[in-house]
C-alpha cells in the first residue's frame, strides 16, 4: 500500500542523496533490493491471494467474503495484542532489516532488545541532563545520521560523516532510565542511526574506529569527500 511505496522511497532517497553527492560509491545502492525485497514478496503474495478472494465468482469465496472473514475480523481485533500487531502491520513500524548488510551489531543483544537493523523504538527522552523530556522522533534529524551515546561520556576523538551527522548524549539516570529500562536499552550502549530511523551499527561502548570503519566499509561512504 501507500505505507509501503512512502518506505520504499525513503530507503532509496537517503542512498541516493549520498551517491549522487558524490560522497558514497554507487554500491550503496545494491542494499536497497537486500532490503526492500525480502519486505514486498510476502506482502504481495498476501495481496494476491486476498484480490483472488474479492474477485472469486466461486459460491465458497462469497461466503468467505460476507460472513468468515468479517467476523473472524470482528471477533480478533476485539484482542489488544491483535491491535497492536495489526497497526504494527499497516503502518509498517515493525518492519526490520537485520539481515541487510547495512545491520552491523558489535555485541550480540538478547531478542527482545533494539537489534541492528530494527527501526529505533518511539521514546521520549531528555536529550540533555536535566534538561525537557522530549519526543524522540522531533528531537532527532531525518535528513542525517544521528549517534545515540547512552549512559557514557561523548568520544573525544573525531566522528566521521561530519555535517551529516548529528550527536546524542543521553543520560541514563534521572527520567531517562525507567524510559530506557522499558525499552530494553542497556546502559552504556550506544546507537548509529541512519536517516531513514533504523539501527546501522550498535554496541556497548562507542567504538569511534569501528563506526568509521562502518561508514567506510559498509555505507561506502568516502570521507575525502
Amino acid at each position: 500500500g501507500m505505507n509501503t511505496g512512502l518506505q520504499d522511497a525513503y530507503n532509496l532517497g537517503w542512498k541516493l542523496a549520498l551517491v549522487t553527492a558524490g560522497r558514497a560509491d554507487a554500491a550503496l545502492l545494491d542494499s536497497y533490493e537486500a532490503e526492500r525485497i525480502p519486505i514486498a514478496r510476502p506482502l504481495l503474495n498476501t495481496t494476491d491471494r486476498a484480490f483472488r478472494l474479492v474477485v472469486s465468482d466461486s459460491p465458497i469465496a462469497g461466503v468467505m467474503r460476507t460472513k468468515v472473514v468479517a467476523r473472524i475480523a470482528a471477533r480478533a481485533m476485539r484482542r489488544e495484542g491483535i491491535q497492536r500487531f495489526a497497526f504494527r502491520i499497516i503502518s509498517q513500524i515493525g518492519i526490520h532489516y537485520r539481515e541487510s548488510p547495512l545491520s552491523i551489531a558489535l555485541k550480540r543483544h538478547p531478542d527482545d532488545v533494539p537489534q541492528a537493523g530494527d527501526r529505533f523504538p518511539w521514546l521520549k527522552l531528555a536529550f540533555t541532563a536535566g534538561g525537557p523530556v522530549d519526543d524522540g522522533f522531533e528531537k532527532l534529524d531525518d535528513i542525517r545520521f544521528n549517534l545515540l551515546v547512552i549512559g557514557q561520556p561523548l568520544p573525544s576523538e573525531a566522528l566521521p560523516l561530519g555535517e551529516s551527522l548529528r550527536v546524542h548524549a543521553i543520560s541514563a539516570d534521572g527520567a531517562n532510565a525507567g524510559v530506557l529500562a522499558g525499552a530494553r536499552i542497556a546502559a552504556p550502549s550506544f546507537y548509529l542511526l541512519r536517516p531513514d530511523g533504523h539501527i546501522g551499527l550498535c554496541g556497548a561502548r562507542v567504538d569511534v574506529a569501528a563506526i568509521r570503519r562502518y561508514v567506510t566499509e559498509r555505507l561506502r561512504i568516502d570521507e575525502a569527500h
